[in-house]
């Protein structure tokens, strides 16, 4: 039995419940693009070998890629490559040379004296800087060229004179697609303090880090247990890190030709394999320092990816990060974990938990996390100053991560976009069906662990189709349909505690760390044209939203005087049902979320996003059914990354590139500081602290009973105060989260506070 799409509404019939998660949804329609084009398959171009002589990053003491990053895709970005340290003009130029540059042309100097003012990239180095070298106007001349700092000019002084420098960068931004040649020729090599040396390479805005093995493949023996930690071997021996790893196996569409539609699209046509524990590393600063120079590294922003649990992966093009590095002057980590019945495995209590822990999808990013904090220093990161980012299922991530004590340790700060937070995490009974489903349709008996470990990845998958049809079509789970949730972590009571609204009435999350979560303003519409392709007939409204709203409780969404329909407009349904489901499953309880972590006092910031950019007009050539004029769910996704200009045919400017400045701008500042508010003129946040489109409004913590939302719009933000609150306290008291009804210990949750 194959994977369900939700069914287009019928009026004859009814309608088709959901088994498939809603992220994939949305990914259907892309994928029906991206597999008949040659954009999203792997080219030729992305192959690579190891350069031989590649320069060791340690031993050059401090190399920086700097650029003027606006985010527009037309204006001159200016990149340099900045070598920290002082050396004669001969010696600063052989550095160049080892990078495959020469000293930047020194009749091309306008912009410069700006953008080293300006750089939050080694901001301390640069401190103590007054001039640099430059290639040589004169080359007759005895004298060597440098450039001025104060002045903006250059000036001649000895070449036997030690100074910094600065070399050209004259390669492109990364960018996909069927023509386009990757340059992967200027590579450069990183030792580790504890994972051996790795070999990448660099474009226009970062030094990339690619396909680096976090954990061993978790194959054969290793299959449904958790992460094991690598070991090491040749310390001195350059690994490939030219390329992106294996991506995690992803759930099947009923389209048997078609597997791999999903991966097509947000992959670049990677092959699947359970050896998929792999992270990628962005950076715009390599230097020698280690831990304990008493040197700080720059602020690290940790990705974990959407989709659902069951598909994507951390090398999507859409999370494409060259811009948000360049600009934010950030180290970017993004990283695979394993997905679906490969990731959520438990069958208790035939298989103890002693042999099958479960909660491997969220072990995974542990696994990450405390490799970040072993070795993200050799790549310019600071291990003290992690924040760790996710949106959809990865935003579902955060608030995991946010509950395990074991993670508590391994990052600050917390920006979660698009959680689902009305819903719960699992019990152990939901998840342990699913895994005795699998066994049974692998052919193994209950308790026969290593049975299901012999069997092939493929035939999991298989199974697992079968497993978790039967499960969310059992009486009784209708509502993990209409949410469209079948994996999710399981409160276990020892690695899990608890689920999150009892963690944070008991204040047994992580308080310390600083919060920023919010949602899109339509962030159901994304869903509905699924469902219902169509405008739906106001006399099929009965007949439509019983196959829809599947619980008595949730039919009571359209008796609420703030989804009335409005019988002047043909598509009132839709549109109402477009807002209160996106109420009631994001905007509300991030409200009442945000209420009960600022009592237990942690520092809280809530948003909306009222702009985005779809991801369908993006990177396909189907237009955005149902989400024209609307701010749909992910359309916050290429903001953050500002990556709206990777696929070759594509551009990222004007109110695109503005309004990723913004939201970029405060994520950063975020990251860097525990506040999205930059301070004017400081020096560390760089171009977000010149922003004025930031700078102008203060986004206000949230405080417990006010309801404070920052708005993110085109050109600036704005607050709102109370909005919602009337729309949420009806849902409270007429409907209730599915967190208070569908809790694991299955006990109705009051709402706190």
């Amino acid at each position: 039995m194959k994977l369900q799409q939700r069914q287009p509404y019928n009026m004859n019939q009814k309608m088709m419940t959901p088994i498939i998660t809603k992220v994939l949804l949305v990914a259907s329609c892309l994928a029906a693009a991206a597999s008949a084009s040659p954009l999203y398959r792997r080219q030729s171009s992305q192959e690579s070998s190891l350069v031989q002589d590649a320069p060791l990053a340690g031993d050059l003491a401090g190399v920086h890629l700097l650029l003027n990053n606006d985010l527009d895709s037309n204006t001159p970005k200016h990149p340099v490559i900045f070598l920290a340290e002082a050396r004669s003009y001969k010696d600063s130029r052989h550095v160049c040379d080892r990078l495959g540059e020469d000293l930047v042309d020194s009749g091309n100097l306008g912009f410069a004296k700006a953008l080293l003012d300006v750089t939050p990239i080694a901001a301390n180095d640069l401190k103590k800087v007054s001039r640099l070298w430059v290639k040589n106007a004169d080359t007759s001349s005895s004298s060597c060229t440098a450039f001025d700092r104060k002045s903006g000019h250059t000036v001649q002084l000895p070449c036997t004179t030690h100074l910094p420098a600065l070399c050209a960068n004259t390669l492109p931004r990364y960018q996909i697609g069927p023509d386009v040649h990757i340059d992967k020729t200027k590579q450069i090599k990183v030792r580790t303090p504890h994972a051996g040396t790795y070999q990448g390479y660099r474009d226009q805005n970062q030094f990339r880090f690619l396909g680096i093995k976090y954990a061993q493949p978790p194959v054969d023996r290793l299959r449904f247990l958790p992460p094991q930690r690598m070991k090491t071997g040749d310390a001195d021996k350059a690994k490939d890190a030219t390329k992106y790893g294996f991506v995690c196996m992803q759930s099947a569409y009923e389209d048997d030709a078609k597997p791999n539609a999903t991966m097509e699209m947000f992959t670049l046509g990677a092959p699947e394999s359970e050896d998929c524990l792999h992270l990628n590393v962005f950076t715009p600063s390599l230097s020698s320092e280690q831990s304990g120079s008493g040197k700080k590294g720059l602020a690290v922003m940790v990705y974990v990816h959407g989709g659902g649990f069951t598909s994507f992966s951390g090398s999507s093009p859409v999370f494409e990060p060259g811009n948000l590095v360049s600009r934010g002057g950030v180290v970017v980590v993004t990283l695979n974990y394993r997905l679906g019945i490969f990731g959520f495995f438990e069958s208790p209590p035939s298989i103890p938990r002693s042999k099958a822990t479960g909660n491997l999808a969220i072990r995974d990013q542990i696994a990450a996390l405390q490799w970040v904090q072993d070795n993200i220093v050799a790549f310019g990161g600071d291990p003290d100053q992690v924040t760790i980012f996710g949106e959809s299922a990865g935003g579902f991530s955060m608030r995991a991560l946010l509950s395990v004590p074991a993670a508590f340790g391994l990052y600050r700060n917390v920006i979660s976009q698009s959680d689902l937070l009305g819903i719960p995490f699992s019990s152990p009974k939901v998840a342990g069906q699913i895994g005795a489903g699998l066994l049974k349709y692998l052919g193994c008996s209950p308790s026969d662990f290593a049975c299901a470990q012999s069997k092939t990845a493929v035939q999991v998958q298989k199974a697992e189709q079968n497993a978790t049809t039967d499960v969310t079509m059992a009486d009784g789970n209708e509502w993990l349909m209409s949410a469209g949730t079948v994996y999710r972590p399981t409160i276990d009571g020892d690695f899990f505690p608890g689920d999150f609204a009892d963690l944070v009435r008991t204040g047994r999350y992580n308080r310390k760390a600083n919060i920023l979560w919010g949602s899109t303003r339509d962030e159901e519409a994304a869903f509905l044209p699924y469902a219902f392709p169509e405008p739906i007939p106001l006399d099929e409204e009965d007949k439509a939203l019983a196959g829809f709203l599947l619980e008595d409780r949730t039919k009571k969404l359209f008796t609420s005087p703030a989804y009335a329909l409005n019988k002047s407009d043909t598509d009132t349904i839709r549109n109402e049902l477009s807002i209160a489901v996106t109420d009631l499953l994001w905007a509300c309880p991030v409200q009442r979320m945000s209420r009960g972590t600022a009592s237990q006092h942690s520092k809280v910031y809530t948003y909306r996003m009222d702009h985005g950019r779809n991801i369908y007009s993006t990177f396909s050539d189907l237009p955005p059914p149902f989400c024209h004029g609307r701010i749909c769910h992910a359309d916050d996704v290429i903001p953050s990354f500002g990556s709206g200009d990777v696929k070759y045919d594509s551009a990222q400017t004007g109110s695109d590139a503005r309004f990723s400045r913004q939201v970029i701008d405060r994520f950063v500042t975020f990251a860097k500081t525990g506040s999205p508010n930059p301070k004017k003129d400081s020096g560390v946040l760089g171009l977000a602290a010149r922003n004025e489109d930031v700078t102008s409004v203060k986004w206000p913590e949230y405080v417990s009973g006010e309801d404070r939302v920052f708005v993110f719009e085109e050109t600036t933000g704005r607050v709102e105060v109370g909005k919602d609150t009337e729309r949420c306290q009806w849902i409270e008291k007429n409907v209730h989260y599915d967190y208070q009804v569908h809790a694991p210990n299955g006990k109705f949750v009051p709402i706190f506070p």
